[in-house]
Protein backbone atom coordinates (compact mmCIF):
# COMPACT_ATOMS: atom_id res chain seq x y z
CA UNK A 1 0.00 0.00 0.00
CA UNK A 2 1.21 3.48 -0.84
CA UNK A 3 0.46 6.25 1.69
CA UNK A 4 0.97 9.98 1.16
CA UNK A 5 1.15 12.33 4.16
CA UNK A 6 0.67 16.08 3.85
CA UNK A 7 2.24 18.28 6.52
CA UNK A 8 4.90 15.64 7.05
CA UNK A 9 7.07 18.02 9.09
CA UNK A 10 4.29 18.90 11.53
CA UNK A 11 3.64 17.55 15.00
CA UNK A 12 1.47 14.60 13.93
CA UNK A 13 2.79 14.18 10.39
CA UNK A 14 6.36 13.64 11.59
CA UNK A 15 5.39 10.86 13.98
CA UNK A 16 3.05 9.14 11.54
CA UNK A 17 5.75 9.18 8.87
CA UNK A 18 8.22 7.65 11.35
CA UNK A 19 5.86 4.83 12.29
CA UNK A 20 5.01 3.97 8.69
CA UNK A 21 8.64 3.54 7.61
CA UNK A 22 9.25 -0.09 6.67
CA UNK A 23 5.54 -0.94 6.83
CA UNK A 24 4.23 0.67 3.65
CA UNK A 25 5.57 2.81 0.83
CA UNK A 26 5.36 6.35 2.19
CA UNK A 27 5.57 9.75 0.51
CA UNK A 28 5.93 12.96 2.48
CA UNK A 29 4.68 16.40 1.43
CA UNK A 30 5.80 19.60 3.07
CA UNK A 31 5.73 23.28 2.09
CA UNK A 32 9.48 23.79 2.56
CA UNK A 33 12.39 22.17 0.79
CA UNK A 34 13.68 18.70 1.70
CA UNK A 35 14.81 18.82 5.36
CA UNK A 36 18.50 18.57 6.08
CA UNK A 37 19.41 15.00 6.95
CA UNK A 38 16.31 13.53 5.31
CA UNK A 39 16.95 9.97 4.12
CA UNK A 40 17.62 10.38 0.38
CA UNK A 41 15.96 7.03 -0.32
CA UNK A 42 12.65 8.26 1.16
CA UNK A 43 10.41 10.39 -1.04
CA UNK A 44 9.87 13.97 0.10
CA UNK A 45 8.26 16.61 -2.09
CA UNK A 46 7.74 20.32 -1.54
CA UNK A 47 4.05 20.78 -2.36
CA UNK A 48 1.72 23.61 -1.34
CA UNK A 49 -1.82 22.24 -1.13
CA UNK A 50 -3.25 25.70 -1.78
CA UNK A 51 -1.76 25.58 -5.27
CA UNK A 52 -4.15 23.30 -7.10
CA UNK A 53 -2.30 22.26 -10.26
CA UNK A 54 1.09 21.39 -8.71
CA UNK A 55 -0.70 19.36 -6.03
CA UNK A 56 -2.84 17.61 -8.64
CA UNK A 57 0.17 16.79 -10.79
CA UNK A 58 2.11 15.37 -7.83
CA UNK A 59 -0.81 13.30 -6.54
CA UNK A 60 -1.66 11.94 -9.96
CA UNK A 61 1.98 10.96 -10.45
CA UNK A 62 2.11 8.94 -7.22
CA UNK A 63 -1.52 7.71 -7.11
CA UNK A 64 -1.47 6.62 -3.44
CA UNK A 65 -4.14 4.36 -1.99
CA UNK A 66 -4.36 6.51 1.17
CA UNK A 67 -3.75 10.22 1.75
CA UNK A 68 -3.44 11.38 5.36
CA UNK A 69 -3.98 15.13 5.41
CA UNK A 70 -2.28 16.63 8.46
CA UNK A 71 -1.21 19.93 6.85
CA UNK A 72 -3.00 22.95 8.30
CA UNK A 73 -2.61 26.45 9.65
CA UNK A 74 -2.81 25.62 13.37
CA UNK A 75 -1.60 28.83 15.03
CA UNK A 76 -4.89 29.80 16.65
CA UNK A 77 -4.01 33.47 17.18
CA UNK A 78 -2.55 33.84 13.68
CA UNK A 79 -5.79 32.43 12.27
CA UNK A 80 -7.72 35.05 14.24
CA UNK A 81 -5.63 37.95 12.92
CA UNK A 82 -5.49 36.62 9.33
CA UNK A 83 -8.73 34.68 8.77
CA UNK A 84 -8.46 34.85 4.98
CA UNK A 85 -5.19 32.92 5.08
CA UNK A 86 -6.65 30.43 7.57
CA UNK A 87 -9.58 29.86 5.20
CA UNK A 88 -7.25 29.51 2.20
CA UNK A 89 -5.04 26.91 3.86
CA UNK A 90 -7.50 24.99 6.01
CA UNK A 91 -10.72 25.08 3.99
CA UNK A 92 -9.78 25.78 0.37
CA UNK A 93 -6.64 23.65 0.56
CA UNK A 94 -8.61 20.73 1.94
CA UNK A 95 -11.26 21.03 -0.78
CA UNK A 96 -8.62 20.99 -3.52
CA UNK A 97 -6.92 17.97 -1.99
CA UNK A 98 -10.23 16.13 -1.55
CA UNK A 99 -11.17 16.73 -5.17
CA UNK A 100 -7.82 15.36 -6.35
CA UNK A 101 -8.14 12.33 -4.05
CA UNK A 102 -11.51 11.66 -5.59
CA UNK A 103 -10.08 11.78 -9.09
CA UNK A 104 -7.37 9.18 -8.29
CA UNK A 105 -9.67 7.07 -6.08
CA UNK A 106 -7.56 7.59 -2.95
CA UNK A 107 -8.96 7.18 0.56
CA UNK A 108 -8.61 10.55 2.31
CA UNK A 109 -8.07 10.71 6.07
CA UNK A 110 -8.44 14.41 6.82
CA UNK A 111 -7.24 15.41 10.28
CA UNK A 112 -9.49 17.92 12.02
CA UNK A 113 -9.66 19.34 15.54
CA UNK A 114 -11.64 19.47 18.76
CA UNK A 115 -11.78 23.26 18.20
CA UNK A 116 -14.87 22.77 16.03
CA UNK A 117 -16.60 22.58 19.43
CA UNK A 118 -16.75 25.22 22.14
CA UNK A 119 -19.05 25.29 25.16
CA UNK A 120 -19.50 22.51 27.70
CA UNK A 121 -22.43 20.16 27.12
CA UNK A 122 -21.85 18.21 30.32
CA UNK A 123 -20.05 15.26 28.70
CA UNK A 124 -17.37 14.58 26.06
CA UNK A 125 -18.39 15.42 22.50
CA UNK A 126 -19.55 12.63 20.20
CA UNK A 127 -19.21 12.64 16.42
CA UNK A 128 -22.89 13.48 15.90
CA UNK A 129 -22.91 16.51 18.25
CA UNK A 130 -23.40 19.90 16.61
CA UNK A 131 -20.18 21.93 16.20
CA UNK A 132 -20.00 25.45 17.64
CA UNK A 133 -16.52 26.94 17.04
CA UNK A 134 -15.69 30.11 18.96
CA UNK A 135 -12.72 31.31 16.88
CA UNK A 136 -11.55 31.64 13.26
CA UNK A 137 -9.31 28.58 13.50
CA UNK A 138 -12.22 26.39 14.55
CA UNK A 139 -14.46 27.91 11.89
CA UNK A 140 -11.90 27.28 9.14
CA UNK A 141 -11.39 23.69 10.26
CA UNK A 142 -15.13 23.07 10.42
CA UNK A 143 -15.39 24.29 6.84
CA UNK A 144 -12.48 21.99 5.98
CA UNK A 145 -14.50 19.09 7.33
CA UNK A 146 -17.44 20.02 5.13
CA UNK A 147 -15.17 20.40 2.11
CA UNK A 148 -13.61 16.98 2.65
CA UNK A 149 -16.95 15.24 3.14
CA UNK A 150 -18.49 16.92 0.11
CA UNK A 151 -15.60 16.60 -2.34
CA UNK A 152 -14.21 13.12 -1.62
CA UNK A 153 -16.17 9.91 -1.98
CA UNK A 154 -13.93 7.81 0.29
CA UNK A 155 -13.17 10.05 3.26
CA UNK A 156 -12.73 9.92 7.00
CA UNK A 157 -12.58 13.16 9.00
CA UNK A 158 -10.50 12.47 12.09
CA UNK A 159 -10.91 14.90 14.98
CA UNK A 160 -7.99 15.02 17.42
CA UNK A 161 -7.38 17.07 20.55
CA UNK A 162 -4.61 18.76 22.53
CA UNK A 163 -1.60 17.40 20.64
CA UNK A 164 1.80 17.02 22.26
CA UNK A 165 4.96 15.27 21.13
CA UNK A 166 8.62 15.83 20.30
CA UNK A 167 8.53 17.26 16.76
CA UNK A 168 7.26 20.80 17.32
CA UNK A 169 6.71 23.23 20.19
CA UNK A 170 3.68 22.44 22.33
CA UNK A 171 2.54 22.93 25.91
CA UNK A 172 3.76 19.60 27.35
CA UNK A 173 7.20 19.84 25.78
CA UNK A 174 7.62 23.49 26.78
CA UNK A 175 6.40 22.95 30.35
CA UNK A 176 8.66 19.93 30.80
CA UNK A 177 11.73 21.90 29.73
CA UNK A 178 10.91 24.95 31.86
CA UNK A 179 10.19 22.88 34.96
CA UNK A 180 13.45 20.98 34.59
CA UNK A 181 15.26 24.32 34.56
CA UNK A 182 13.40 25.53 37.64
CA UNK A 183 11.41 28.14 35.72
CA UNK A 184 7.80 29.06 36.37
CA UNK A 185 5.11 27.88 33.98
CA UNK A 186 1.85 29.82 33.39
CA UNK A 187 -1.03 27.34 33.13
CA UNK A 188 -4.58 28.19 32.11
CA UNK A 189 -7.42 26.69 34.09
CA UNK A 190 -10.38 27.72 31.93
CA UNK A 191 -10.06 25.23 29.07
CA UNK A 192 -10.65 21.46 29.16
CA UNK A 193 -9.79 19.05 26.34
CA UNK A 194 -8.39 15.55 25.77
CA UNK A 195 -4.56 15.87 25.81
CA UNK A 196 -3.18 13.50 23.19
CA UNK A 197 0.28 12.11 22.45
CA UNK A 198 1.22 12.04 18.77
CA UNK A 199 2.80 8.60 19.16
CA UNK A 200 -0.54 7.18 20.31
CA UNK A 201 -2.52 9.07 17.67
CA UNK A 202 -0.22 7.80 14.91
CA UNK A 203 -0.64 4.25 16.18
CA UNK A 204 -4.40 4.73 16.09
CA UNK A 205 -4.26 6.01 12.50
CA UNK A 206 -2.16 2.99 11.54
CA UNK A 207 -4.87 0.72 12.94
CA UNK A 208 -7.45 2.51 10.81
CA UNK A 209 -5.29 2.08 7.71
CA UNK A 210 -4.85 -1.61 8.52
CA UNK A 211 -8.63 -1.89 8.61
CA UNK A 212 -8.86 -0.17 5.24
CA UNK A 213 -6.18 -2.44 3.74
CA UNK A 214 -8.14 -5.48 4.87
CA UNK A 215 -11.45 -4.10 3.56
CA UNK A 216 -11.26 -1.13 1.14
CA UNK A 217 -15.05 -1.09 0.86
CA UNK A 218 -15.18 0.06 4.49
CA UNK A 219 -14.23 3.57 3.28
CA UNK A 220 -17.12 3.81 0.84
CA UNK A 221 -20.19 5.91 1.79
CA UNK A 222 -22.07 4.02 4.47
CA UNK A 223 -18.96 2.05 5.49
CA UNK A 224 -17.46 2.04 8.96
CA UNK A 225 -14.46 4.13 7.83
CA UNK A 226 -16.56 6.83 6.21
CA UNK A 227 -17.64 10.07 7.88
CA UNK A 228 -16.36 11.55 11.15
CA UNK A 229 -14.36 9.83 13.87
CA UNK A 230 -12.90 11.06 17.16
CA UNK A 231 -9.43 9.96 18.25
CA UNK A 232 -7.69 11.07 21.45
CA UNK A 233 -6.07 9.73 24.58
CA UNK A 234 -8.59 8.73 27.23
CA UNK A 235 -9.82 11.26 29.76
CA UNK A 236 -10.00 15.04 29.98
CA UNK A 237 -8.02 17.78 31.72
CA UNK A 238 -7.16 21.44 31.86
CA UNK A 239 -3.55 22.59 31.57
CA UNK A 240 -3.07 22.86 35.33
CA UNK A 241 -3.90 19.16 35.73
CA UNK A 242 -1.53 18.28 32.88
CA UNK A 243 1.23 20.46 34.33
CA UNK A 244 0.87 18.81 37.74
CA UNK A 245 1.54 15.41 36.16
CA UNK A 246 4.56 16.86 34.32
CA UNK A 247 5.93 18.42 37.52
CA UNK A 248 5.57 15.12 39.38
CA UNK A 249 7.28 13.21 36.55
CA UNK A 250 10.31 15.53 36.42
CA UNK A 251 10.53 16.04 40.19
CA UNK A 252 9.75 19.76 40.10
CA UNK A 253 7.81 21.63 42.82
CA UNK A 254 4.22 22.40 41.91
CA UNK A 255 4.78 25.89 43.25
CA UNK A 256 6.37 26.70 39.89
CA UNK A 257 2.94 26.42 38.27
CA UNK A 258 1.24 29.80 37.97
CA UNK A 259 -2.52 29.73 37.48
CA UNK A 260 -3.99 32.02 34.86
CA UNK A 261 -6.78 32.16 32.26
CA UNK A 262 -6.86 32.78 28.53
CA UNK A 263 -8.72 36.02 29.22
CA UNK A 264 -5.96 37.21 31.53
CA UNK A 265 -3.35 36.34 28.90
CA UNK A 266 -5.15 38.61 26.43
CA UNK A 267 -4.63 36.49 23.33
CA UNK A 268 -6.34 37.56 20.06
CA UNK A 269 -8.44 34.39 19.77
CA UNK A 270 -10.98 33.13 22.25
CA UNK A 271 -10.34 29.54 23.33
CA UNK A 272 -13.16 27.01 23.65
CA UNK A 273 -14.27 26.22 27.17
CA UNK A 274 -14.65 22.47 26.75
CA UNK A 275 -13.70 20.17 23.87
CA UNK A 276 -13.06 16.72 25.36
CA UNK A 277 -13.79 13.97 22.84
CA UNK A 278 -15.77 10.75 23.19
CA UNK A 279 -13.77 8.08 21.31
CA UNK A 280 -16.07 5.11 21.86
CA UNK A 281 -16.71 4.75 18.11
CA UNK A 282 -12.97 4.29 17.49
CA UNK A 283 -12.86 1.74 20.30
CA UNK A 284 -15.73 -0.26 18.78
CA UNK A 285 -14.20 -0.01 15.32
CA UNK A 286 -10.69 -1.18 16.25
CA UNK A 287 -11.30 -3.16 19.43
CA UNK A 288 -8.75 -0.97 21.23
CA UNK A 289 -8.52 2.34 23.02
CA UNK A 290 -5.71 4.81 23.52
CA UNK A 291 -4.16 4.92 26.99
CA UNK A 292 -5.07 7.67 29.44
CA UNK A 293 -3.59 11.12 28.93
CA UNK A 294 -1.74 10.76 32.26
CA UNK A 295 -0.02 7.58 31.05
CA UNK A 296 0.74 9.25 27.73
CA UNK A 297 2.32 12.33 29.36
CA UNK A 298 4.49 10.14 31.60
CA UNK A 299 5.44 7.97 28.62
CA UNK A 300 6.44 11.03 26.61
CA UNK A 301 8.58 12.43 29.42
CA UNK A 302 10.25 9.07 29.95
CA UNK A 303 11.02 8.84 26.23
CA UNK A 304 12.44 12.37 26.18
CA UNK A 305 14.58 11.55 29.23
CA UNK A 306 16.15 8.47 27.67
CA UNK A 307 19.62 9.16 26.18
Amino acid sequence: MRVLITGVRGLLGTELFRQLQGRVETIGWGRSRRPEGWNPSVVYESVDITEGEPARSALERWRPQVVVHTAAMTDVDACETDPSLAWKVNADGTRRLAEICNSVDAFLISVSTDYVFGESIGRPYREEDSPDPVNKYGQSKLEAERCALEAARRVLVLRVSGLFGPARSNFVLGAMRRLREGQTVPVVTDQVNSPSYTVDLAEGICRLMDRFAADPLSAEPGGVLHGILHLANSGEANRLEVAEVIAEAVGAPKGLLQRTTWKQLGRPAQRPEYTALDCSRFERLTGSRLRTWQEAVRGFIQRESTP
